[in-house]
C-alpha cells in the first residue's frame, strides 16, 4: 500500500514505462488469508526480480513448494527504504547476490479471488544483473534454496509444476515468468533458447 504513485513515477522516470496489465488470479481460501495478513500490515505489493546473468536466471524455492518448483525472487519494500534499496536488499536476502537494477519490465495489478472474496495486489517486475556474490540465500528461514536456470527449463519444465500445484500464487508466478520472457524476447534482451 505504501508503493504510491510518486514512487512508481520515479521508477518510470529512471527506467521508462513498464508494460501495465490487470489480472484476475484465483486462489485458495488459505492463500487469500495470507494475502490479507500482508495487507493488514500495510503491504499490498511485491517486487519480483529477474536476475539475469547471460543465459542464466536466479530462481528460488520456498519451504512447502512442490519438488523442483522454483520462481523469481520477490518480496516487499519496507516503508522506510527506497524502492531500489528494497529491491537490492530482497535480492541479497533471497539469493546472496548483489545486483544492479537495470529496467522496469512489468507492473501487474492483480485481483486475487477466492469465492466472493477479493484482494488487490501490485507486482513490480524489475530486470537486474548480478555483480558480486554467489547464489546462496541469506534468509534460510523463508528461502529453502536457490539455483541458476535457463529460460526454456523455467517455462517448459518448472512452469507446468507451478500451474499444476493447485496453488493460485504459484500459477501467478508461472504467468509472470511467461509474460516477462515474452517482453524480453520482444526487446531482444533474453536468449531465445531452443
Amino acid at each position: 500500500m505504501h508503493i504510491g504513485r510518486h514512487i512508481v513515477q520515479e521508477l518510470v522516470f529512471t527506467f521508462g514505462e513498464p508494460e501495465v496489465e490487470r489480472w484476475d488470479v484465483p486462489m485458495t481460501e488459505s492463500e487469500l488469508d495470507g494475502v490479507e495478513r500482508h495487507r493488514n500490515l500495510g503491504r499490498a505489493h511485491d517486487v519480483s526480480l529477474v536476475i539475469q546473468d547471460g543465459d542464466k536466471l536466479a530462481v528460488i524455492r520456498k519451504p512447502g513448494y512442490p519438488p523442483k518448483a522454483y520462481r523469481f525472487p520477490s518480496g516487499g519494500i519496507h516503508p522506510e527504504e527506497s524502492f531500489l534499496d528494497g529491491a537490492v536488499r530482497e535480492a541479497l536476502e533471497e539469493t546472496g547476490l548483489s545486483v544492479r537494477i537495470e529496467d522496469y519490465l512489468l507492473q501487474v495489478h492483480a485481483t486475487f479471488v477466492s469465492g466472493e472474496r477479493r484482494a488487490k495486489w501490485a507486482t513490480h517486475v524489475m530486470l537486474a544483473r548480478p555483480f558480486e556474490g554467489s547464489l546462496a540465500p541469506r534468509d534460510t528461514v523463508e528461502i529453502e534454496g536457490a539455483r541458476w536456470i535457463e529460460w526454456p527449463e523455467l517455462t517448459d519444465e518448472v512452469n507446468p509444476l507451478l500451474r499444476d500445484s493447485g496453488l493460485g500464487g504459484l500459477a501467478y508466478r508461472a504467468r509472470l515468468h511467461e509474460r516477462v520472457r515474452a517482453i524480453l524476447l520482444a526487446t531482444n534482451r533474453a536468449p531465445a533458447g531452443p
